[in-house]
């Protein structure tokens, strides 16, 4: 039994400390230590031990769901903290495996049964979704049918159209290197594909995943209905440098631009090392509700010095131009990654005045929080070069014109400040109203 002074502390103190060390890496093993270190931990413990279902497609899957299958049966109750359930993409004949069906069974008799399916090569080897129309199939005759809300698909080379479809409650969809192989669907069960509701998306994340996306805009022949809805869309992120997927994103802005709020081009995608403008891709000018607008960009100083620089900064501030000066904008973030050594030919020479001026006009008097990260490098993992914080000296200066304007709260990083012990504001996320 506990001790003081941990004796003395509250449930919810306790349920508190087992919240925070399952944030940290290694939490299940941390979880599982902790838990039979002593009963007052236990439960709490338990609720995050047992939240993901995880399995990948190796020799000892089968083992795994046995003695799974005999803990469930000894404690019903620890069926219903599992949220997520996780495959491998080769992992298909699992849906006729008796133990595996027999798991599903409790799960689905759970008062609240998963929500969030992850399927992909992060727990397997193959990028093929073995026999994707049984994959369909089986989640039609599942619960998720009844309760899947968060869907991530990672590394699937033939995602199946149809799986977006017979989710009717599906409300943010992740996809991450994923394809479309089928053109027609014409082996698909007419069921499958036609005769269903179409799931209203809030969230959509999508990175190297153009054809799924291009397929979901505009279904083949053989749908007759929408295969998403957007009517409901809130938060969208896709990656500044996915050139496949950039053209898919202005439909998806004017399809959503009464609910749309926070948009971030701001996911990392290795496969492309120049920066896309985004002038003639982007145009912000309808999304009436837009209230966070965060980008990711690389400026290249390290260019030959007669040969043409991308104007980074002056495309960036014909997106920003397109929104009207009547607008909710309540949060701004830019995160540049600023390429070259000293006397890093280009980049002060880039537009950031017109930046800041952009800023001011977008805030026009209202509350506005900024963040302007800036991190130099030589294209590898190295930041801390000669000359660097000389650079961040000059960009800051010309941020001058915002002193004038007391209502935008500007948070500046760059890596000189881990010093300090002061790490960047996380991307994708939202800082809240600054307290001055």
């Amino acid at each position: 039994m506990l001790n003081p002074p941990l004796s003395l502390l509250s449930d919810d103190l306790l349920s508190h400390i087992v919240e925070n060390l399952a944030k940290l890496p290694f939490s299940n093993k941390n979880l599982s230590n902790l838990s039979v270190a002593d009963r007052a931990f236990t439960q709490s413990c338990q609720k995050y031990i047992f939240r993901d279902l995880r399995l990948s497609n190796t020799e000892k899957i089968s083992q795994r769901l046995q003695n799974l299958k005999a803990v469930l049966d000894d404690k019903p109750k620890l069926a219903t903290h599992v949220r997520l359930v996780e495959l491998a993409n080769e992992t298909a004949w699992l849906f006729d495996d008796h133990t595996f069906i027999d798991i599903l069974l409790l799960l689905a008799n759970s008062p609240v049964p998963p929500h969030t399916l992850l399927f992909g090569r992060f727990m397997g080897y193959s990028q093929i979704i073995h026999d994707p129309i049984l994959v369909v199939r089986w989640l039609t005759q599942s619960f998720f049918s009844r309760t899947l809300t968060v869907l991530h698909l990672k590394e699937c080379k033939n995602v199946p159209l149809p799986i977006f479809l017979i989710c009717p409650k599906l409300r943010e969809l992740s996809l991450d290197q994923v394809g479309a192989t089928e053109d027609t669907y014409d082996e698909y069960p007419d069921d499958l594909c036609s005769r269903r509701d179409s799931p209203p998306l809030e969230v959509l994340n999508y990175r190297n995943s153009h054809s799924v996306v291009e397929q979901i805009i505009t279904p083949p022949p053989r749908f007759n209905t929408p295969v998403v809805l957007w009517s409901n869309l809130r938060t969208l992120t896709l990656a500044p440098r996915d050139k496949e997927g950039l053209p898919y994103l202005q439909p998806i802005l004017d399809a959503a631009s009464n609910t749309l709020e926070e948009l971030y081009l701001t996911d990392i995608y290795v496969g492309q090392s120049q920066q896309i403008l985004l002038a003639g891709l982007v145009n912000l000018s309808n999304l009436l509700n837009l209230r966070v607008f965060s980008v990711f960009a690389v400026i290249n100083c390290n260019i030959r010095r007669k040969a043409p620089r991308p104007a980074v900064l002056h495309d960036l501030n014909i997106v920003l131009g397109t929104i009207p000066k009547s607008n909710k904008i309540t949060n701004l973030s830019f995160d540049f990654d600023i390429i070259g050594r000293r006397p890093f030919n280009g980049c002060l020479d880039q537009d950031w005045v017109g930046t800041f001026d952009e800023i001011i006009r977008i805030s026009d008097g209202k509350p506005l929080e900024l963040e302007l990260a800036m991190a130099v490098s030589t294209g590898n993992l190295g930041v801390d070069h000669p000359g660097a914080g000389e650079l961040y000296r000059d960009i800051t200066e010309k941020s001058a014109s915002l002193s004038d304007h007391p209502e935008i709260c500007a948070h500046f990083w760059n890596p000189t400040f881990w010093a300090r012990g002061v790490g960047p504001f996380p991307r994708g996320q939202v800082r809240g109203r600054c307290r001055r």
